[in-house]
């Protein structure tokens, strides 16, 4: 499907002379074009192929850029690099220009002369910086990337990858040393760079940032702004304890397994350190770039993967998203279930690497459970109002004024700032197309309100009440949007249900059309779907438009969805639920 309708776009993009991000490709035309429809067919959706064309192929006036940090790179053997060379090689005919960096160490010419033989297998020219950052008599810094005067970012040379030395200029007395700071030297590399950088890799021999929620292994997606005070609290209290060395109690036998050990938690130490210093560098170098610049930490080896679908680099280039989705549950149900005859039969959507090859599938699983998305992010707010007024919200129909329960003014007494009734009916009305009755919304939620969540300035909002009978009522997302433009983009999506998930891990539904195309995601989310049509059994059956889609925890899902009484409770309430829109 893909494919089909992206065919007219490169097409259109290419014009009457065949070029790539500028660069006149004569014989190689064709072999580009197959890679990038074969590409673009395989990973993406309709929509991801359009903006990735836009950006990458349209003879862009901007060049795409991405900072390439590798670790250790000298450490691995001829074919690993071989093939991390074809990697570099496939960015660079998908529209995405490597600069590398590489970090201060001892082995910094040895890194460089590994880079150098990499970028020249990938049929590019590297290029050699030294003095990367300059730091004058004031004790300002200057980038190399900063500089106006070079033309290592246009089209000149268009197969030009400088490779950045991380050596330091110092003006005042002459001087030439190495950065003995990653963080700090990245932080001013990265500031008022002229060339675009879109990507920020990091690539190194322990993955992602550690998630203790997926068993330690990497984090799918970060949002810094959300996260990052967090993240950094945790992985600086694991290193203290690490660096204690206390055993459990002052037994002999504990004593002695931290002795025993001392070679295994000093490395558990180091690995830790690193993390915490990948996930520094990457906050560091995200706040100077543009909002949509995306980060991604992963291994070397995942990096070096030859298949598209399975290279965490490619597939964001391609896609701007992990390899999986940070809002997956992190279960499934595979059990059947007593009620299944009432669940309408669904195509299984999942997305998952068809391969008759194990190893490749291997493959896959490792650079999913090793690769780590990173975003500068956006601001989120969480009103918790039972009860809307004029005291805690913006733009309230007069007639909609309600008492405070105490419940709420508790809430108020916590929460900074109002909610903006105005602009979530603007987000709703772009959104859904159609125009919110503000009032006739308000008197039916007002009093029920779970949780109202705002991403930046209503770029994106769920609203979630309390819906069913009294003493035993649900969690039910009432609203979700986002604006138009940023579909897809930035992880607000992700972002809404992970939050949401996590406010209300035990259950939560919510309702789509049946023709909404949406559904498949939601699906992936769900772990049921019911037909609202469909008569479960309490002799109410409806027509409906609807479908009711349920996320609970194994433990509530096992016990609510095979309670007949409890899914009548699901269908009636959410299938009567009355629509706020204008006529």
């Amino acid at each position: 499907m893909v494919l089909l309708s992206i065919i007219p776009i490169f097409t259109k993009s290419c014009g009457p002379i065949p070029q790539l991000c500028g660069v006149t490709i004569g014989k190689r035309y064709m072999s580009s074009r197959n890679i990038i429809l074969s590409v673009l067919n395989s990973t993406t959706t309709k929509r991801e192929a359009k903006d990735y064309l836009t950006k990458y192929t349209d003879e862009p006036k901007i060049i795409n850029h991405s900072l390439l940090l590798i670790r250790d790179l000298h450490c691995h053997n001829h074919q690993i690099l071989k093939q991390l060379s074809a990697t570099i090689s496939r960015l660079r005919i998908l529209g995405l220009r490597p600069i590398c960096v590489i970090p201060p160490s001892k082995y910094v010419e040895k890194e460089a002369e590994a880079l150098d033989k990499l970028i020249t297998q990938a049929k590019l020219q590297p290029i050699h910086l030294k003095e990367s950052l300059v730091k004058n008599r004031f004790g300002h810094y200057r980038s190399i990337l900063a500089s106006k005067d070079l033309n290592l970012f246009d089209n000149s040379i268009p197969n030009l990858v400088p490779i950045i030395k991380p050596y330091m200029f110092n003006e005042k007395d002459a001087t030439e040393d190495m950065s003995g700071d990653m963080i700090h030297f990245m932080r001013h590399l990265s500031k008022n760079v002229v060339p675009t950088i879109d990507k920020f890799f990091i690539l190194n021999n322990i993955g992602g940032i550690p998630s203790g929620e997926r068993n330690d292994n990497a984090h799918v997606f970060i949002n810094l702004s959300q996260e990052y005070k967090s993240l950094t609290k945790t992985l600086t209290h694991e290193i203290s304890a690490l660096a204690k060395r206390e055993p459990e109690s002052e037994d002999l036998i504990d004593r002695m397994e931290i002795h025993l050990k001392e070679e295994e938690i000093a490395e558990l130490e180091n690995t830790t350190k690193e993390h915490l210093q990948d996930l520094h560098i990457m906050n560091a170098v995200l706040s100077n770039l543009s909002i949509t610049a995306t980060g991604l930490i992963t291994t070397i080896e995942s990096a070096a993967l030859s298949s598209d679908t399975n290279n965490p680099l490619l597939y964001n280039l391609l896609t701007d998203r992990s390899l999986i989705s940070s809002s997956l549950p992190r279960f499934k149900r595979h059990k059947k279930c007593s009620f299944e005859q009432f669940l309408e039969e669904e195509e299984e959507h999942e997305v998952s690497l068809k391969t008759s090859k194990s190893i490749e599938r291997q493959n896959y699983d490792n650079a999913v459970l090793a690769t780590t998305v990173v975003k500068k992010g956006v601001n989120i707010k969480t009103f918790d109002f039972r009860t809307l007024n004029d005291t805690n919200s913006i733009g309230l129909p007069s007639v909609n004024n309600m008492a405070l329960d105490s419940e709420t003014t508790k809430v108020m007494k916590k929460t900074k700032g109002k909610i903006d009734l105005t602009k979530m009916k603007t987000i709703l009305d772009q959104s859904f197309h159609r125009s919110l009755d503000l009032e006739h919304y308000m008197h039916r939620i007002n009093g029920k309100i779970a949780s109202i969540i705002v991403i930046g300035d209503y770029e994106g909002i769920a609203i979630l009440t309390y819906e069913g009978p009294s003493g035993g009522q649900f969690v039910y997302l009432d609203k979700f949007a986002v604006l138009p433009h940023l579909k897809g983009s930035l992880g607000i999506s992700d972002i809404i249900f992970n939050l949401m998930f996590k406010k209300f891990p035990s259950e939560v539904v919510w309702r789509s059309r049946k023709d909404n195309v949406v559904n498949k995601w939601y699906f992936q989310r769900s772990v049921a779907v019911i037909d609202l049509s469909v008569d479960i059994g309490n002799n109410d059956q409806k027509d409906s438009i609807f479908k009711l889609f349920y996320y609970g925890d194994p433990k509530s899902a096992e016990k609510n969805i095979n309670n007949f009484s409890r899914l009548q409770e699901f269908t009636k309430y959410v299938r009567n639920i009355k629509p706020s829109w204008e006529q």
